[in-house]
């Protein structure tokens, strides 16, 4: 059974001078019971809105949402399967941990001997044990998060909705907690509906990401399909860091295409379906996908089922980062390519200078070609 499922799903609010404006536009989505699913965008392009719609803070202007597989229609929050974490967490600051978390099933009226039970055992589930009579403002923000977490989880909702709740977090906190909650969702088997505009905390966290922009959902993958094969422009600048070389296509040959880019640069990318001489397109070229060497250096011609192609080049900006070097090379007189190498050895660390003569190599198999219309 369908977890969650929404059909035609649209939104619209008044604007100015009474005109309305689509925050979300026919939304086609089915998340599978115990998945992890992502709702990932930028910021106004509809994911809290459609959160908020499955929660029932929202109603639809137009379609329907099903909850398995009942549809909700009206039905308020309250009434709902669901349970929703936000990004402020919301604890009532005068309860203790313990209080915040009994908070909803005492509202149910449930025993207290088994709401004691019930809390004690999420309690465990989010590290928290020994903190039960501790306030909100004696507790560190990851602590708080936990809290909200187990205050949502205690009343075993069939959904999870978590709207941007790490956002607040300082960044190695966040790193640990994406983790854990993964942890956590696999160990409840909760299926759990996340909003984020981080594209690295998606592709960690995620089963499946559903990327949306301007109120649309334009991909719907696993974090590989997303990062490695985008289906459009915008995924593919997105997700994730790019290069993207606009050419056009001047010879086909059985499962390859040679693209020429700005009359300059020809690359043999894959392609297997036909496609018309002089096709404007688009090549995806991930930063860690290119390697650079010295420009006297031999051409790695590859495989036949993977060639190789090779342009000069000269290096123009050097940023060490740690675990890779970030290499900005300019290719001819328009284009300007990134390339991450991983500093594996020493001797790695910033192997070239700006203003050096290099060769950048790319495998076809690692170009991404997007039509370009």
């Amino acid at each position: 059974m369908k977890a969650v499922e929404l059909v035609n799903v649209s939104k619209s609010f008044k604007g100015t001078q009474n005109r309305e404006f689509l925050a979300v536009e026919q939304i086609n989505v089915e998340i599978a019971q115990g998945e992890f699913f992502s709702l990932l965008g930028p910021s106004g392009c509809g994911k809290t809105t459609t959160l908020r719609m499955i929660a029932g803070f929202e109603l639809p202007t137009f379609g329907e949402i099903y909850i398995e597989g009942q549809a909700m229609e009206k039905r308020p929050p309250f009434h709902r399967p669901v349970n929703t974490v936000f990004q402020n967490y919301a604890l009532f600051p005068h309860l203790t941990v313990a209080e915040n978390v009994a908070f909803g099933l005492e509202m149910e009226k449930i025993p207290r001997a088994k709401i004691r039970t019930q809390v004690t055992e999420v309690l465990e589930m989010v590290k928290l044990v020994g903190y039960e009579k501790r306030y909100p403002r004696q507790l560190s923000g990851g602590q708080q998060q936990r809290v909200a977490l187990a205050r949502a989880l205690v009343k075993k909702p069939k959904v999870l909705l978590l709207d941007e709740p790490l956002g607040a977090l300082d960044l190695k906190l966040r790193k640990q907690m994406q983790l854990e909650l993964k942890q956590m969702q696999q160990q409840v088997g909760i299926t759990f509906i996340y909003v984020t505009h981080d594209q690295e905390e998606a592709l960690t966290m995620s089963d499946r990401i559903a990327v949306m922009n301007k109120g649309k959902i334009l991909q719907v993958g696993t974090p590989v399909e997303i990062y490695e094969e985008p289906t459009s422009h915008f995924v593919a600048d997105f997700i994730g860091e790019t290069n993207i070389l606009r050419g056009r296509v001047v010879k086909q040959q059985e499962d390859e295409l040679l693209v020429l880019i700005d009359n300059q640069l020809m690359i043999t990318v894959p392609y297997g379906e036909k496609i018309a001489i002089d096709q404007a397109v688009n090549l995806v070229i991930r930063p860690e996908k290119a390697t650079l060497y010295p420009a006297n250096h031999e051409d790695q011609f590859g495989t036949r089922s993977a060639p190789q192609s090779s342009w000069l080049g000269k290096v123009e900006e050097v940023v060490y980062i740690g675990t890779d070097t970030r290499y900005v090379v300019r290719l001819g007189e328009q284009h300007l390519i990134t390339i991450r190498q991983q500093n594996i050895h020493r001797s790695y660390l910033q192997q070239y200078q700006a203003g050096e003569a290099v060769k950048v190599s790319v495998s076809a198999d690692s170009i991404r070609l997007l039509l370009d219309y």
